[in-house]
């Protein structure tokens, strides 16, 4: 079931890759990006993952704390990092996570003109394709949350299709929007 805005973020605690533990309720009194990818060796997940890792400053001037979880195993998500992350990467394999923020599965997501796009850039870019290797299946689609200091969803963004993950310049303007008090503005854009 989607979250909505004002309901009350899910608490998990998890092990991140290199062996970190990350506590939601750890997190209160800051604002949280979480990013929900697919499976570690989807090209699409890691050329966006490329471009965000590329561009975070951004987001981390903004004083936003990012998790970025994938449906995989640790031990594959690392074997297929091609850059550190300036964040915490949560493998949660059962998507047990994925679960509580009512992150979406759909076959029908894969057959999009901008999932096309998406991956035939991510080939070009050198990932590899990943079908045969995709843990817990291909079915997926990416989310974004925001969670406010009070614990509470601030911004919820379901993927429609598996590329529809918010890059750094779409999260940063939602940020501002929520400081500012005009987040629909930013919403709807």
């Amino acid at each position: 079931m989607r979250l909505t805005v004002g309901s009350n973020a899910p608490a998990f605690a998890a092990d991140a890759l290199g062996g970190r533990r990350v506590d939601l309720a750890a997190l209160r009194g800051r604002t949280v990006l979480l990013k929900f990818y697919r499976f570690a060796t989807c090209p699409v997940c890691n050329w966006h993952m490329q471009a965000f890792i590329h561009e975070y400053r951004t987001l981390e001037a903004l004083g936003l704390t990012t998790i970025v979880l994938f449906h995989s195993p640790g031990e594959k998500i690392a074997r297929v990092r091609r850059a550190p992350a300036p964040f915490d990467i949560v493998a949660d394999p059962g998507r047990r996570i994925f679960q509580a923020y009512g992150v979406e599965k759909s076959w029908t997501a894969m057959f999009s003109p901008s999932v096309m796009w998406a991956y035939a850039h991510a080939l070009e870019a050198g990932f590899a394709p990943g079908l045969l290797t995709s843990d817990g299946g291909i079915t997926g689609n990416p989310a974004d949350f925001i969670i406010g200091a009070d614990g509470r969803i601030a911004f919820a963004h379901y993927g429609t299709h598996y590329a529809d993950a918010l890059g750094v310049q779409q999260i940063a303007e939602i940020r501002r929007a929520l400081e500012s008090g005009s987040a629909s503005r930013a919403i709807a854009s």
